[in-house]
């Protein structure tokens, strides 16, 4: 006599045999959602991957029994310390996914997007008050700063920072609505700490480029007499841009371009990117060398952003 695996009830018609733990049951607990299934044995198929003889297949099936059809054939006894411990498994499944359930309703409040956020746009205010003030000193990362006034603060400051005038503002708020729903999407499938690693990553590797940009300019700028105050706020959130193109580089998504849906491939869009901050540089940089450090350590949180996608950091 067959018994169901998850109630203990005697079956008697053909049994249903659940094609991912390859446990039987009765009609009402056969699917996995109505036996909690915990995926722990894997289906044998008996669907063959070559075209063969019925007598072959059958005689595979023989062979491949399941272990909880061991447990039926050694009787009640057997049978009853079976479905005890399946249920303490099940116990142990249902409480592990009541805990992932908190863990996901925890990110999906977004605290670490909002927060995130939150202190770009209160750094940037400051940023320009201190602006008109005549103090971008100690807020903005410069190297002159840091020999001559010690600002070592600003190498925390100015990874939140971005803009010294409310129209650049304008536009940084622009891209703070365009990076919402990304970030979010990032919390919520790797939580809030990771979401400010990345961000916080993407900003170091723009602070990176630019000292090594600000150095190598030393000769036609020298540091002691001229104070360039660079903010990297873009670096972190291209950063948090491109880690979500990464994935999908040679899917098609869709963007809006100028309010107008633009099909591409996720690759052509980063190098959209890439190019909304390199080619301004080099076009400035014609006129006034220093613009190269306003746009290319944006760049530098893209690569920030590669660098932990590649080697999984902060997970």
């Amino acid at each position: 006599m067959t018994y169901c695996e998850f109630c203990g009830d005697q079956i008697g018609y053909l049994p249903f045999t659940c094609k991912y733990c390859g446990a039987t049951f009765c009609k009402k607990h056969r699917l996995p959602e109505n036996h909690e299934c915990t995926f722990e044995l894997k289906h044998v198929s008996v669907v063959p991957a070559t075209p063969i003889t019925s007598k072959k297949l059958y005689q595979d099936v023989d062979l491949k029994k399941t272990a909880s059809q061991d447990y039926l054939d050694k009787g009640p006894k057997a049978l009853k310390k079976y479905l005890k411990r399946h249920e303490r498994e099940r116990r142990k499944t249902f409480k592990s996914y009541e805990n992932n359930q908190k863990l996901y309703a925890k990110a999906t409040q977004f605290t670490g997007t909002k927060t995130l956020f939150l202190l770009i746009i209160i750094f940037s205010i400051t940023g320009i008050v201190f602006n008109y003030s005549g103090f971008l000193q100690y807020i903005y990362l410069s190297l002159h700063s840091l020999v001559y006034d010690f600002t070592y603060h600003t190498l925390i400051t100015s990874l939140f920072t971005s803009e010294t005038d409310p129209f650049g503002f304008f536009f940084l708020i622009i891209m703070l609505m365009f990076l919402y729903f990304m970030a979010r999407n990032i919390e919520a499938s790797k939580g809030s700490r990771f979401l400010i690693w990345l961000y916080i990553i993407s900003s170091l590797f723009s602070a990176l480029f630019y000292i090594i940009l600000r150095l190598s300019m030393h000769f036609y700028l020298p540091i002691d007499e001229n104070a360039i105050f660079a903010g990297f706020a873009w670096g972190g959130m291209l950063g948090l841009l491109s880690y979500s193109l990464f994935p999908i580089m040679n899917q098609q998504i869709t963007g809006m371009m100028a309010f107008l849906p633009i099909r591409l491939k996720g690759r052509t869009f980063l190098y959209i990117i890439i190019l909304f901050r390199l080619l301004p540089g080099l076009l400035f940089a014609f006129s006034n060398v220093a613009y190269l450090l306003f746009y290319l350590p944006d760049l530098g949180g893209i690569l920030g952003a590669y660098i932990v996608y590649r080697t999984q950091l902060g997970r």
